[in-house]
């Protein structure tokens, strides 16, 4: 795999995560030649000390300056150097230690453009089922245009770059309008799992996670209702 990979995690305040993201990534397969860029949107809390003390065992682990998640994975997939750029949201986790390389493999293997990885979560059976339904809308996407989360999406640089990136402008959803806009032909799903802590789950509560997930989908053609704030950041 002569090909370079950027991983890109934008960041604020994640003392209560970040760490176990980075202990999945020491304990990874990684490819060659991999960097890791964290955009830390002036963390307030230990979230960049947390960081820095996995310098020695990543030592190809850098801070950047970084914002809000799209404005983050800007900046980020601009510091990078590699051919091909993995986004990662700072409170996920893999249990399979080679997912990483499994997915660089395949990536390159079938000359994709963009591929994105199935969602699950540990100890709550509804939240499961709510990332089984998610799980098979992203499988459904193959046959119109591709759906693929920032948790977890490997997509060419040269392609981020000619469609745009992250718009900035949107305050929810912008993987979903970025991964819209390659063609579904080079659009691979690989067959594993990315887990997510259950934060926003009991931030707002099951139900209305589901009627936020529902409003996306039924607004999925109308940009401007993701210009609006639903407190899912924040």
């Amino acid at each position: 795999m002569s090909a370079m990979l950027s991983i890109i995690i934008p960041c604020k305040n994640e003392e209560r995560y970040i760490g176990k993201l980075l202990d999945s990534l020491v304990d990874q397969k990684l490819p060659q030649n991999v960097e890791i860029i964290v955009a830390d949107a002036e963390s307030t809390d230990n979230t960049v000390n947390i960081i820095k003390s996995y310098f020695d065992r990543l030592p190809n682990l850098k801070i950047i300056k970084g914002g809000l998640p799209s404005v983050g994975r800007n900046l980020g997939a601009i510091e990078a150097d590699g051919d091909v750029l993995l986004f990662i949201d700072s409170d996920v986790y893999f249990k399979n230690h080679t997912l990483i390389y499994d997915s660089f493999k395949l990536f390159l293997k079938k000359d994709a453009d963009i591929l994105g990885c199935l969602l699950n979560i540990e100890n709550n059976f509804k939240i499961k089922m709510v990332y089984g339904l998610c799980n098979f809308i992203f499988y459904l996407s193959k046959l119109d245009k591709p759906f693929v989360v920032g948790s977890y999406m490997m997509i060419r640089k040269n392609l981020f770059f000619e469609n745009g990136g992250f718009d900035e402008g949107l305050l929810h959803c912008e993987d979903y309008f970025l991964s819209r806009k390659i063609s579904r032909s080079k659009y691979i799903i690989i067959n594993d799992y990315t887990y997510t802590d259950d934060r926003r789950f009991k931030k707002l509560g099951t139900l209305n996670m589901i009627k936020y997930f529902t409003k996306n989908i039924l607004n999925k053609n109308n940009k401007e209702y993701f210009k609006k704030d639903v407190g899912y950041w924040s």
